[in-house]
């Protein structure tokens, strides 16, 4: 395989490692510093960048998250069945250890200090107790170089060979070069359709994006190169080059000046191609949907939760969950599709067992039941004007009691409205997030404030 067709990430990392080479190299052995590379290299880097891209994969599917070791051995071994489970166990835990790097970099002073980097050096991060892995920023960071290898970060338009070339009378290369610029720039231009439409390559259009002023000035400053390149063509000092060269030339001075201005009406094509690429890129969202770890947050809000996080997190809880509806009161028939399978259960149990009910024994529950009879009508009556809360019910009187009740055995019944029906209503009680609080019988009393309203049976709605 030639240079030209190594893979982009192999180039990169052949370029890096011999930055590493002579990081690890030492002076008093003399000469430079080649290691050794073992027979199985090709193979163990092969399965490292596989577990790089297919990890890369499911964040571009899923969101940056941890997802199981499991399925990333599946999807390898599916791509690369010669390796075993044992080969891609072994690169995982290579790729996840550090290794410590020095380095020397200048302060504010303008002073070289040197130091040293460990936890910035892992590839992959797992967690050992769930068999859970996910990428580190580090191999983000290599995923993002390697993207930009067809980046005009990296390959600009060199019209300055054009302008080189007229100069020094070569005019028989200037067609050639004339044909790899237009070439180049359908390139850039397919690119463009290319990074909107694949998500993919949603990191490359935010570079793009960041560097959109420099490419816009790399693409004028083209157009001003080869402008001066086609009034060059009209020199006299050139035209007498070219009429000495005439012989040996396939082509006349007219199909070189149609050739540049062909290049040129690329560049201007392509410039404004970029303008509406950038407003166009910057309403794109073609991320892969981001989980909501609320593990992770609860985590959060009880290791180092704040007043501002906290209220953050309600207000996001509020718009997910039913909840976030903005009414006073809730209850599971405002749900889309609800249905209510109490009935179908109750018709559908069979009885296995049976019983006797001493009828002298009074339980707590037929003393709850006749306080409800007792003052249905009375609340029904109440429920005809309006809803009531809780709180409001409390501060009604009329009630009928027995020794030994108050009011506050009322409160039952909103965990079983269906206790006051009739056969021309039915009660439904709402959860509301209002807090009740009263004095009952010199006893202060705080507790959730639900509301109960009345609904007609024959009601169509």
């Amino acid at each position: 395989m030639t240079t030209d067709n190594l893979p982009h990430d192999v180039r990169l990392i052949a370029a890096v490692s011999r930055l590493i080479d002579i990081h690890q190299s030492r002076r008093e052995s003399g000469g430079a510093y080649v290691p050794d590379v073992p027979e199985k290299a090709g193979f163990n880097l092969f399965i490292a960048l596989q577990i790089i891209e297919v990890l890369h994969e499911i964040e571009v599917d899923r969101g940056i998250g941890f997802c199981p070791i499991s399925e990333l051995v599946g999807r390898i071994r599916k791509r690369f069945p010669i390796a075993a489970d044992a080969d891609i166990e072994d690169a995982i835990a290579n790729l996840r250890h550090g290794r410590e790097i020095h380095y020397g970099c200048t302060n504010d002073q303008g002073e070289i200090t040197f130091a040293r980097t460990w936890d910035s050096t892992p590839i992959v991060d797992v967690q050992e107790g769930f068999s859970q892995i996910q990428l580190t920023e580090n191999a983000r960071l290599l995923l993002r170089v390697s993207s930009l290898r067809e980046s005009w970060l990296y390959s600009d338009l060199d019209a300055d060979k054009l302008v080189k070339a007229i100069e020094r009378g070569q005019f028989q290369d200037i067609p050639g070069l004339c044909r790899g610029m237009n070439l180049d720039l359908a390139a850039k231009s397919k690119q463009l359709s290319e990074i909107l439409e694949r998500p993919s390559l949603a990191e490359l259009r935010s570079l793009l994006i960041a560097e959109g002023a420099n490419i816009s000035l790399s693409l004028n400053s083209a157009a001003t190169t080869i402008t001066q390149a086609i009034d060059l063509v009209f020199n006299e000092h050139i035209q007498s080059q070219f009429e000495a060269k005439k012989a040996t030339l396939s082509f006349s001075l007219g199909n070189l000046q149609a050739d540049l201005e062909l290049v040129l009406q690329n560049v201007e094509s392509l410039s404004r191609r970029f303008l509406r690429f950038i407003g166009r890129a910057q309403q794109v969202r073609h991320e892969g949907g981001q989980a909501i770890h609320f593990l992770k947050i609860a985590h959060e809000l009880i290791s180092k939760g704040d007043e501002v996080s906290i209220r953050r997190s309600e207000s996001l809880l509020c718009d997910l969950l039913p909840w976030g509806l903005e009414v006073r009161h809730f209850h599971p028939s405002m749900l889309v599709g609800e249905t209510d399978l109490a009935p179908a259960a109750l018709e559908s149990m069979a009885l296995s067992h049976g019983y006797t009910v001493d009828p002298s024994h009074t339980s707590g529950a037929n003393r709850f039941v006749d306080f409800v009879h007792r003052n249905r009508e009375l609340m029904i009556q109440h429920l005809q004007a309006g809803p009531l809360a809780f709180s409001e019910m409390m501060a009604i009187t009329g009630f009928v009691l027995e020794p030994g009740e108050t009011p506050l055995d009322f409160f039952g019944v909103y965990t079983a409205p269906g206790l006051l029906n009739s056969d021309t209503h039915r009660i439904v009680v709402g959860v509301t997030d209002a807090i009740a609080q009263f004095n009952h019988v010199n006893r202060d009393v705080v507790a959730s404030d639900p509301i109960m309203y009345l609904e007609d049976i024959d009601d169509p709605s």
